[in-house]
């Protein structure tokens, strides 16, 4: 097994999915293991595009809580994997709650207006990550979704395709 593998199926292992799926249950128990309110907030396309996500997430890491913003014109599967790849890179590890301070820029501070700025720890977009942790963030999504539909067995490993048993 390689390390991504490693680190995927621990992350699974450490907030394993509800059964039937259901995304906010499962953010409820991500929340619960972080110790940390998780919320989810919509927002037009045009903000993201204007600070550099291109349509794609945001994840906001404030002091005591974290709110994953995405595009509210987004189709249910692609929502859900765009929120899946953020909770992929609070599972993975990626980002770090005890940098400076971030600063909300004018356009998402306008759309967040009741978000007070120095409650922002991190505002943590796709190119904040460098490649490889993007990589693993989008596998954990695309495994978590598949993972998500499979019938439900009693032992099941988080495994790449083509890989194990």
């Amino acid at each position: 097994m390689n390390s991504m593998e490693a680190r995927l199926g621990e992350a699974a292992r450490t907030v394993p999915l509800p059964h039937p799926w259901d995304l906010n249950a499962y953010l409820a128990q991500v929340a619960a293991y972080r110790s940390r309110p998780l919320s989810l907030q919509p927002v037009h396309r045009s903000v993201l595009a204007d600070i550099g996500c291109g349509g794609n997430g945001l994840w906001i890491a404030r002091k005591y809580d974290d709110i994953i913003v995405y595009d509210a014109a987004a189709s249910g599967r692609n929502t859900e994997h765009i929120v899946l790849h953020a909770v992929g890179h609070m599972l993975l590890g990626h980002g770090d709650l005890d940098a400076p301070a971030a600063e909300l820029s004018p356009t998402l501070a306008s759309v967040l207006s009741s978000m007070s700025p120095g409650s922002v720890a991190h505002v943590l977009g796709r190119d904040d990550f460098g490649d490889e942790r993007e990589r693993d963030a989008g596998v954990f999504a695309e495994m978590t979704m598949v993972y998500a539909t499979l019938p439900r067995r009693k032992q099941r490993s988080f495994r790449l395709f083509g890989r194990g048993r």
